[in-house]
């Protein structure tokens, strides 16, 4: 399947750049098209998870990534210390429409950018859902 119908992507503006990180953006494609390939092969809760840095990005930030088949994301510039569970609970608050979801994460914990690709669902998914 075509990498770019086989998962929306989201990301936020960088807060070095002004822009999406154009290196976390051809992360999140490259893992989700890993993904798709490994998904024949894989039991459901397949994850990968990782730490890298962002070359091609005038910053070269340090990155961390968690990657499944229901969700990737990648981390921009956060320190190895910050728990990989405070930056899904900071990037859940941003990507909810409910303003009382951010707790209070300490600033040295939060992402300069992230991003998120997530499954398509196929038309027929979401009707058997209803």
């Amino acid at each position: 399947m075509d990498q770019q119908r086989s998962h929306e992507f989201v990301s936020t503006t960088c807060m070095h750049l002004g822009r999406p990180c154009p290196a976390a953006q051809r992360m999140l494609k490259a893992l989700a098209q890993a993904l798709d390939s490994a998904r024949p092969l894989t039991q459901d809760d397949f994850e990968i998870s990782g730490e890298s840095r962002l070359d091609g990005c005038e910053k070269a930030c340090p990155a961390r990534f968690a990657a499944n088949h229901s969700r990737i994301r990648v981390f921009c510039d956060v320190t190895s210390s910050t728990k990989t569970e405070t930056l899904n609970q900071f990037a859940d608050a941003m990507l909810s429409s409910d303003a009382n979801t951010m707790s209070s994460t300490c600033v040295s914990e939060i992402p300069r950018a992230f991003g998120e690709a997530r499954p398509v669902r196929s038309y027929q998914d979401q009707r058997a859902e209803i």
